[in-house]
């Protein structure tokens, strides 16, 4: 990976990286926290197949950029591990329980 890339995984061993077996980490991590320059990078270096794997199975991404993979593929909530993980979260015990 560009060395330009390192700043966004300040709590990883960026040399440690390999971009196909963390391909799910990395293109999360640059969806959520990436520029322009780093987006274009992942569409040089993954399949659309590899980014819609990340829109299904990540439950760690930004909620902008939930929806985005949602809308770009064609998703339904139902199919996205971010979606069904907040819904199943019990928001009104944290609001009681302070």
């Amino acid at each position: 990976m560009p060395e330009e890339l390192k700043k966004y995984f300040w709590d990883t061993k960026f040399e440690k990286l390999d971009i196909q077996k963390n391909k799910r980490y990395i293109i999360s991590r640059l969806y959520c926290y990436g520029d322009l320059k780093a987006l274009r990078w992942v569409k040089e270096n993954y399949s659309n197949e590899d980014i819609e794997d990340v829109a299904r199975n990540c439950r760690n991404l930004k909620p902008l950029v939930a929806n985005y993979l949602k809308q770009q593929f064609s998703l339904k909530k139902e199919e996205m591990a971010y979606y069904i993980w907040t819904t199943a979260m019990n928001y009104e015990y944290w609001r009681v329980n302070k």
